[in-house]
């Protein structure tokens, strides 16, 4: 491994470890970083399961308690939540569903912090959320093609990048009438949208 400057790094990596990270990429989003970034984002979302502050995904507590931490700073205010600036190098700094913080916040426990309120609490059914929300999940036990299964949910949900984790937790907020808020980070990055500046997705309640 070499080291190119403080951000960048260059590994060395199979064709064939390649081809199955082309596999998970968004076209038109992704590169092999936010690939990575997205792949270790879903594992801390398996390993906060199972941790004793925070089971975002695993049953009805979707977080600890009652919202108390302080708003962070935004530069941004995004108006059209479904239709945010591109997300890619976005790194979510706190996150409120419906009124509890969401602890460990990523992408992907803000989408699973829905997706349990959605079956848990409200007691839809998988079909009906696959309805009003763009992500892909089956029935029972999955666990190749990027699913990661929720053994409390009963169902298995396919990893998604930054931008359609976030589309598929508003939308299904939206469906709920479930209020959300995000307050997120631009990486320093050349080609992040905004690099350096924070931002706020909000979805409002009915």
């Amino acid at each position: 491994m070499a080291v190119q400057d403080e951000h960048l790094v260059t590994i060395e990596i199979s064709k064939q470890t390649y081809d199955r990270l082309k596999r998970k990429a968004d076209p038109f989003e992704d590169t092999p970083d936010s690939v990575i970034a997205g792949l270790l984002d879903e594992d801390d979302a398996r390993s906060g399961m199972h941790s004793d502050d925070f089971p975002v995904a695993s049953g009805t507590d979707v977080a600890p308690g009652p919202a108390t931490h302080a708003e962070p700073d935004v530069d941004i205010v995004v108006d059209h939540p479904l239709a945010p600036p591109s997300l890619k190098h976005a790194k979510v700094l706190r996150a409120v569903v419906n009124g509890r913080e969401v602890a460990k916040p990523n992408w992907t426990n803000v989408r699973q912090s829905v997706v349990t309120i959605a079956l848990a609490e409200a007691r839809h059914d998988l079909q009906w959320l696959l309805g009003v929300c763009p992500l892909n999940a089956v029935p029972g036990v999955k666990n190749d093609e990027g699913y990661t299964h929720y053994p409390e949910l009963g169902v298995s949900i396919q990893g998604q990048n930054a931008p359609n984790a976030w589309v598929a937790a508003a939308s299904a907020a939206r469906a709920l009438g479930v209020p959300v808020k995000v307050w997120f980070q631009w990486r320093a990055r050349p080609d992040a949208k905004y690099p350096g500046k924070r931002g706020l997705l909000t979805v409002s309640g009915h």
